[in-house]
C-alpha cells in the first residue's frame, strides 16, 4: 500500500492544472476577472494542503498500522475425512466420461477445495488396499497424491471393500477419539470378499460415518477397456473369449450402509455429481473437533485513527470557501467604501450594453463580447436571444478555443430552444442544427469528449422527435382517410337524394315510383354518416367540447337532413307536396354537411413545414411565420364568416315556394362545384409563404 503515496504528487499536479484551467475559463467568460482577483484571496492552496494531508492519512490507514504485539492461541477445528477410492479395472469403464475413475478423482479434488480446516486422507483399493495419503492439513500434497493414483497403485486386482474399510479403521482412525470421522467410499460395488458385517461393526464402534457413492450404469453396464489392446488383439477385456461387462452393484452397497449406525448411500450412476455439496449436506449435523492449536503474534490495529483524521480534514476542506474577500475592503473607511461602490457601479454601467438592450451610441461587440452576452442570456433562460448572440459571434469569425466554445454553447442553445418550439417540425429542425454544431466541433477536435457525449444525447433526442412526427403524420393520414370516407359517403347520398326528386315541374303533383323505398335508402345512409362523424369525434377529438368540434356543423346538418328524410317518409302517403319539400330541405342539408367538413388543411401544413425546413436558417423566420399565422387565421375567419352567412340565408329560405333546381344545378353539378372549391382552397394554401398553423382542435 505504500505505493499509493504516489497519489500525492499526482493529485498536486492535477489540482494545479485544474486551477489553471479554471482561471482561463473565468478570464474568457467574465471580462471583470482581473478586478475580481484584486478583491478576493484564493483559498485553493489551503484546500489543496488539506486534501494532500487527508490522502496521506488514508494511505497510512490502508497500510494497517498496528501496536502492542502479543501472543495469541488460535485453535483449529474440523473433521477427519478419508476418501476410499476404488481403483479396480472395472472403474475404467467409460459409461461416465472420460471413465468412472477419472470422474471420481475430479469430484474428490473439487470436494477437497471446499474442506478448508479439515484433515483429509486418501486410501485406494482393489484386491488389496494402499494408503496413498495419511490424514493431513496439507491439501496440496493430497491433490498431488490423488493425481498419481490408478489401477497400478495396488498390488492385486479385484474389489475388496471390507478389507479396505478395516484398514482405514486400523491405520488412520487408530486413536481413541470417537466421532468427527467420515469415510467417503467411491466405488462401483461388487465386493468379492467377505467381512462386510465385521467392517460395519468396527465403523459403529468408532462412530465413523460412512458415505457410499455408487458410480456406473446399474442396468446395461459398460465394457472394460483392455489393458494392452495390441497384445490382446482386442479393445475390451475378455474372459473365456467373451467381452466383460461391469454394472453398478447397488445391492451390496445398500446392505453395507444399512449395517452402519451412521451411513448414507447415494446412487449417482452416470449422472453428474457435486461431491462437495453432497458431503456438506450430509455432515451439517455432525459437528467438529479441535484438530490443532497454534500460537501467533497478534497486534492491535490503529488504522481507525488515521481514517478518522482523514475524514475530519476532508470535512474541513469542504467547509473552506474557494475564495474570500480581502480584509482591507471590509475594514476600510466609509469614504473608501463609497469609492469602491462607485467604482463597481461605474463598471456595471459600462457593461450594460453587453447585457441589456444596446443603445445607438453603444460600440459594436466583437466575438468575445457576443459570446459573453450569449452566456448571460442562456443562463437567464432567453434561449432565442442566446442563439442570436452566438450566431453573431460566429459571424465575427472567432478562432481557437473561442470558436469551439461558441459553437458548443450554440448547440446547447439550439437544443434548449427545441423544447419550447411550437410544432414538432420546428423542434426537429432545431435539434438537427444542434447535431450539426456538435459534428462541426468533432471535425476540428475529434478528442473533445464533451462534444462527443452531447452529440450522442442530441441524436437520441432527434430520434424521439422523428418518432413523434411519424406518429402525428400517421394520425393525420388516418384522420384524413376518415374524412375522405365521410365526404365520399355524403357525395353518394347527395346524388341519391337528387335522383329521388322529380326532374320537372309537372311531376310536383304526382309522386315518383318507389320514392319511399329510395328515400329509406338515403335515410339509412345519412344515419350511417352520423355514426361515422360520432366515431371521428370520439377517436380524434376526444375531450373537446361538442360546440368546438371541427365536425360540429357537419353533424348538425346531417341530423337536420335525417330528420327531414324521416318526416318526409312519414307524411308521404297522405301529403306528397310536404314530403317533396322535406326532400328538398334534406338535399340542401346534405350539401351543407359536405361543405362544412374540414378541408385537407393538414396536408397543406405538412407540405409547408417540409418547405420551411429546406429554407436557409435566418433569424427573421419567426417574423415571417407570424405573418403566415395571421394570414391563415384571417383566411379561416373569412371562411367561417362566409359559411355562417350561407347557413343563415339557407335558414331564411321559403322551402314551400322554392322551385326545383334547374338542370344546370343538378346534383352532379353541385358535387363538381364542391370538388373545384376544395381544389381551389388547396391551391391557395400552397401558395402562401410562411408556415401555416395546425387548427387548434
Amino acid at each position: 500500500m505504500a505505493f499509493l503515496f504516489l497519489l500525492v504528487p499526482a493529485l498536486l499536479v492535477m489540482f494545479r492544472l485544474r486551477l489553471k484551467r479554471q482561471r482561463q475559463d473565468m478570464a474568457r467568460f467574465s471580462i471583470d476577472g482581473k478586478r475580481r482577483e484584486s478583491q478576493y484571496i484564493s483559498m485553493e492552496p489551503w484546500r489543496l494542503t488539506l486534501l494532500l494531508l487527508a490522502t496521506s492519512l488514508v494511505v497510512l490507514g490502508l497500510m494497517r498500522p498496528a501496536v502492542n504485539p502479543h501472543a495469541k492461541m488460535i485453535p483449529r477445528e474440523g473433521r477427519d475425512v478419508v476418501f476410499l477410492l476404488d481403483v479396480s479395472r472395472s472403474m475404467l469403464a467409460e459409461d461416465r466420461l472420460p471413465n468412472r475413475l477419472q470422474s471420481a478423482k475430479t469430484s474428490i479434488a473439487e470436494c477437497v477445495d471446499t474442506l478448508k480446516g479439515n484433515r483429509v486422507g486418501l486410501v485406494v483399493f482393489a484386491g488389496s488396499s494402499s494408503i496413498v495419503c495419511p490424514l493431513t492439513m496439507d491439501h496440496d500434497f493430497f491433490l498431488n497424491s490423488l493425481e498419481k493414483v490408478g489401477p497400478d497403485s495396488v498390488a492385486h486386482g479385484g474389489t475388496r471393500i471390507a478389507d479396505a474399510l478395516l484398514k482405514v479403521c486400523d491405520k488412520l482412525f487408530s486413536n481413541d477419539d470417537k466421532g468427527y470421522k467420515d469415510i467417503i467410499l467411491i466405488t462401483d460395488g461388487g465386493d468379492q470378499g467377505k467381512g462386510l458385517k465385521k467392517a460395519a461393526e468396527e465403523l459403529n464402534k468408532k462412530q465413523i460415518r460412512l458415505i457410499a457413492i455408487g458410480l456406473g450404469d446399474d442396468k446395461q453396464g459398460a465394457r472394460i477397456p483392455a489393458e494392452n489392446p495390441k497384445k490382446n488383439k482386442a479393445d475390451y477385456t475378455l474372459y473365456k473369449g467373451q467381452v466383460v461387462w461391469t454394472k453398478l452393484d447397488a445391492q451390496e452397497l445398500t446392505k453395507l450402509v444399512n449395517l452402519c449406525d451412521h451411513g448414507a448411500y447415494l446412487s449417482v450412476g452416470t449422472r453428474q455429481m457435486n461431491l462437495g455439496q453432497i458431503y456438506h449436506r450430509l455432515s451439517q449435523l455432525g459437528g467438529t473437533q479441535q484438530l490443532a492449536e497454534a500460537s501467533v503474534i497478534a497486534y492491535d490495529d490503529i488504522f481507525q485513527w488515521f481514517i478518522g483524521a482523514a475524514l475530519f480534514l476532508l470535512i474541513l476542506m469542504m467547509l473552506i470557501p474557494h475564495s474570500r474577500k480581502r480584509s482591507s475592503l471590509s475594514s476600510a473607511s466609509s469614504v473608501s467604501g463609497a469609492v469602491v461602490v462607485l467604482t463597481v457601479l461605474m463598471s456595471l454601467f459600462s457593461l450594460t450594453p453587453l447585457y441589456g438592450s444596446p443603445s445607438e451610441d453603444a460600440p459594436s461587440l466583437d466575438a468575445h463580447g457576443y459570446y459573453v452576452k450569449g452566456n448571460q442570456e442562456y443562463r437567464a433562460g432567453s434561449y432565442k436571444s442566446a442563439v442570436s448572440s452566438y450566431e453573431s459571434a460566429l459571424e465575427e469569425k472567432p478562432t481557437g478555443m473561442l470558436l469551439r466554445d461558441v459553437t458548443f454553447n450554440l448547440a446547447n442553445a439550439y437544443l434548449k430552444l427545441s423544447e419550447k418550439a411550437e410544432t414538432s417540425y420546428d423542434s426537429l429542425s432545431l435539434v438537427n442544427q444542434s447535431v450539426a454544431m456538435y459534428r462541426k466541433i468533432l471535425r476540428d477536435h475529434p478528442e473533445d469528449r464533451d462534444a462527443a457525449v452531447n452529440n450522442e444525447l442530441v441524436r437520441i433526442e432527434r430520434r424521439k422527435w422523428e418518432k413523434k412526427i411519424q406518429k402525428e403524420e400517421a394520425r393525420r393520414r388516418e384522420m384524413q382517410e376518415a374524412l375522405d370516407a365521410i365526404r365520399k359517403k355524403l357525395i353518394e347520398l347527395i346524388k341519391l337524394q337528387g335522383d329521388n326528386l322529380p326532374k320537372s315541374n309537372q311531376a310536383k303533383e304526382q309522386a315518383p315510383e318507389n320514392w319511399q323505398t329510395k328515400e329509406q335508402v338515403v335515410s339509412a345512409g345519412t344515419e350511417k354518416v352520423g355514426e361515422m362523424l360520432d366515431a371521428l369525434n370520439r377517436k380524434f377529438f376526444k375531450g373537446i367540447p361538442e360546440d368546438f368540434s371541427p365536425v360540429k356543423d357537419s353533424k348538425t346538418h346531417t341530423t337536420k337532413a335525417l330528420k327531414n328524410q324521416v318526416d318526409g317518409i312519414q307524411v308521404f302517403p297522405t301529403s306528397w307536396p310536404e314530403a317533396l319539400a322535406k326532400g328538398k330541405v334534406s338535399l340542401q342539408a346534405l350539401q351543407a354537411a359536405l361543405d362544412a367538413l374540414p378541408q385537407e388543411a393538414d396536408q397543406d401544413a405538412q407540405s409547408a413545414e417540409s418547405d420551411d425546413k429546406k429554407e436557409a436558417k435566418d433569424q427573421d423566420q419567426g417574423d415571417s411565420d407570424d405573418e403566415g399565422d395571421a394570414e391563415e387565421g384571417n383566411q379561416e375567419s373569412d371562411d367561417g364568416d362566409q359559411g355562417e352567412m350561407m347557413e343563415a340565408e339557407a335558414n331564411q329560405m321559403d322551402l314551400e315556394s322554392m322551385e326545383l333546381p334547374p338542370p344546370s344545378n343538378s346534383p352532379d353539378d353541385i358535387i363538381r362545384m364542391s370538388q373545384e372549391m376544395q381544389e381551389s382552397r388547396q391551391a391557395s394554401g400552397r401558395k402562401k409563404k410562411g408556415k401555416p398553423v395546425d387548427k387548434n382542435w
